[in-house]
């Protein structure tokens, strides 16, 4: 029999998370399943709560959340032998999206208790294991923007809002590439994009040929353009056109080493993180995870 552990951030989706606890816990009862809801109260409390979830035999652990919260469930349950399994509560969603979790709260109680689970592929990144996608350079600025808050807008508008702010200031920084296969190379990017889901930012698709299973990151390296070229281009990323651009590179690797000419910021599902070095690596079917269909 399951064992259910949420891991819910009350303020995630400015609320939304919080507000699905009545329908999760009237579901539950009613099914009479065994589980818990724990609320976070601070930045990576999730990360904890997770891990004790695990090692108190929840065999499915629930981040009640967006992305980010996800991101800390991922890495609370690492190694042991939980399953991770999402419920939309944030802004994006976008992991919750990729695995078919309905948005409707219910519907997705009613996927969770079913537990379709599969194994996925799982990165990692600055010794944190992402299990959607990285960006660096000017999506991880939009990012951090947009984690600083942009009232009333939220989820996607609010990155809309956030990627033309930025291109008012923004500058590439020069960066070396260098792929698992030996290829390198150096240039000043926008952005590079790397990834085991196909979306960021609450469903663009950067990654669009991304597969969860396959054992290799996709990646996305988007050459620099003028602040006109991108705007103009910049909604091709919602249907993964963006890939057809001149300027656009996609590669497949099992991993990715970039070395930058200054410390830049990194978005790794909702969080942000700073440094000059990444070292990207992947560990094959290494998560198992509830899909809302298979």
């Amino acid at each position: 029999m399951n064992r259910y552990k949420f891991i819910l951030n009350p303020i995630a989706g400015g609320g939304r998370a919080k507000s699905m606890m009545p329908v999760i816990e009237r579901y539950f009862q009613e099914a009479k399943l065994e589980y818990e809801i724990y609320q976070t109260s601070k930045q990576q409390d999730a990360i904890g709560a997770a891990r004790r979830a695990a090692e108190e035999g929840f065999n499915i652990v629930v981040a009640a959340g967006g992305d980010g919260t996800v991101n800390e469930v991922l890495n609370g349950i690492v190694g042991s032998d939980a399953a991770l399994a999402v419920i939309h509560g944030g802004k994006g969603n976008d992991f919750a999206l990729s695995v078919n979790m309905p948005k409707d709260t219910e519907a997705a109680c009613r996927a969770l208790e079913k537990a379709a689970i599969k194994k996925i592929d799982l990165g990692k990144v600055l010794d944190r294991h992402f299990i959607n996608s990285v960006g660096v350079g000017f999506d991880a600025t939009v990012a951090s923007r947009v984690n600083r808050g942009i009232k009333p807008l939220n989820g996607v508008y609010a990155y809309i809002y956030a990627v033309f702010e930025t291109l008012l200031t923004y500058r590439p920084i020069e960066m070396e590439i260098e792929l698992g296969d030996g290829r390198k190379f150096t240039q000043k990017p926008m952005l590079v994009a790397v990834g085991i889901g196909c979306s960021y930012g609450g469903g663009m698709m950067i990654l669009p040929n991304a597969i969860q299973d396959d054992g290799l990151l996709d990646i996305c390296v988007l050459d620099q353009m003028n602040n006109l070229a991108l705007a103009y281009h910049f909604p091709k990323v919602f249907s993964g056109k963006h890939v057809k651009l001149k300027e656009a590179a996609l590669y497949r690797s099992e991993e990715i080493t970039l070395r930058l000419s200054e410390k830049c910021p990194l978005h790794m599902e909702g969080e942000i993180l700073i440094s000059d070095q990444m070292h990207f690596t992947i560990e094959k079917q290494a998560m198992p995870v509830v899909f809302g269909g298979l």
